[in-house]
């Protein structure tokens, strides 16, 4: 049976499973868009595959899966052979826990920060409104520590887990990208390391090919 993935353009956690669809090889696949904007997520056909009315969807035969890290995991895992390896080998135990560590971290300490002062800004750019000052100036000022952590970790490793590409790597891609995109590249460029980093990940053919629609959909 076909994959399914139900997303939308413009939701970043669906252009994290494309990515990582993307990046193990993965094809034979059906990419489905809902609308956000029209509620299709709220609608009973959705919230009985994902209750919390949010994209994106996995459906893969009888199992279904929601939470864009949840499928990234899953897709990792079940086709570890498949391109590059994301994951690493449950039989080392300090690099299982070296990767949960900065998997939990790009939660706790970047995106629970970083969304909702993007989703402040992406609802200003589709509604022409503008986000006060004293706001962006007060998420700015608990964000931008987390991102000298980031520099810190990235002048000692190539990768936000280690030396090697991972599925870590590719939770951060989509909001760093709206930094860039919606005028806050200085946060990432004006930081070596970090810089340098986004401009290695970001030539990914995976990531070149996933963030087209979503480019589209936002005008970058």
């Amino acid at each position: 049976m076909v994959l399914q993935l139900i997303g939308a353009a413009t939701s970043w956690n669906t252009l994290r499973a494309r990515h990582v669809l993307f990046e193990k090889g993965i094809h034979d696949v059906e990419l489905i868009d809902i609308s956000v904007a029209n509620g299709d997520q709220k609608k009973p056909e959705h919230l009985a595959k994902n209750p919390y009315g949010k994209v994106p969807v996995l459906i893969d035969g009888d199992l279904t899966l929601f939470e864009s890290r949840a499928i990234a995991l899953y897709l990792a895992a079940k086709w570890k052979a498949s391109g590059e390896s994301l994951i690493p080998e449950a039989t080392n135990p300090g690099a299982v826990g070296l990767f949960a560590q900065a998997a939990s971290a790009e939660l706790t300490q970047f995106d629970q920060l970083t969304e909702p002062f993007i989703l402040k800004h992406v609802i200003a750019k589709f509604t022409g409104a503008s986000v006060p000052e004293t706001e962006t100036s007060s998420a700015l000022a608990s964000l931008t520590p987390k991102l000298d952590t980031l520099e810190v970790i990235l002048s000692r490793q190539r990768y936000m887990a280690g030396d090697q590409f991972s599925l870590v790597d590719a939770f951060y891609m989509p909001l760093v990208h709206l930094l860039v995109g919606l005028g806050f590249k200085d946060l990432i460029f004006k930081r070596p390391s970090l810089h340098a980093w986004w401009e290695t990940v970001s030539e990914r053919e995976a990531w070149r090919k996933a963030v087209v629609p979503f480019n589209k959909a936002y005008g970058f």
